[in-house]
């Protein structure tokens, strides 16, 4: 076997490292294509997210937390508590046990600015028929907001929904005002920030909190 056909038949030097890397790479793209990432922000602008919660004797778990900016200023943090995490929309709203969403201002903040927030993202996100029928808690929701103090950084808002009593509103913990009745109203609420048209993607998908593999990253590389 002469010198030239042998040189033919080795493989390049940097073959089998090539090899070597196209396969963990494929390894980690069929690793990811079976399971989304999941992985729930606990510490955030310096608001700390416990993993669980409970409503009602209920265990609810951290789905994900995000900021609301206002130009370049950190408004307000927000997390969602669900009974088992989804980086879907309509499955969390589909889901029949408590929810909670809990807000923490970072800035001083007029409480009925966020009702008019909440009250146009439920128009938003509904049909007219479904915006009528909201109505009525809609204005529930304001009246209970317009007896709110203004809210300085560190206050909490919580909104949670039992599905025994309805949506309920607390401020720094303390229950304000009576349970709005009924399912249908919490998840209006909770498609302001989720829904098909929420206040800003970016916090849609911290809610949800799903994290594609990055791929593209790493085959680029």
């Amino acid at each position: 076997m002469d010198m030239n056909t042998l040189t033919a038949r080795m493989p390049h030097p940097g073959a089998q490292h090539t090899t070597t890397r196209w396969g963990w790479l494929l390894g980690l793209a069929l690793t990811a294509l079976c399971a989304p990432t999941w992985a729930s922000n606990t510490e955030i602008a310096g608001v700390h997210y416990e993993p669980q919660t409970k409503v009602e004797g209920n265990t609810l778990v951290l789905n994900g937390s995000g900021i609301s900016y206002k130009a370049l200023q950190k408004v307000y943090t927000v997390g969602l508590y669900t009974d088992k995490k989804s980086s879907s929309g309509d499955a969390i709203l589909a889901m029949p046990g408590s929810k909670q969403l809990r807000f923490v201002m970072l800035v001083p903040m007029r409480v009925d600015e966020l009702g008019k927030l909440i009250a146009r993202g439920i128009e938003t996100n509904s049909s007219r028929d479904q915006f009528m029928r909201l109505i009525p808690a809609t204005i529930e929701m304001g009246r209970i907001f317009s007896k709110m103090k203004r809210m300085s950084p560190g206050d909490t808002i919580t909104i949670e929904y039992v599905p025994s009593r309805g949506t309920i509103f607390f401020v720094n913990g303390s229950p304000a005002g009576m349970p709005v009745a009924g399912p249908e109203f919490f998840n209006a609420v909770l498609k302001v920030w989720i829904g098909p048209k929420p206040t800003t993607q970016d916090l849609k998908e911290a809610l949800l909190d799903f994290k594609p593999a990055p791929l593209l990253n790493a085959l680029e590389d």
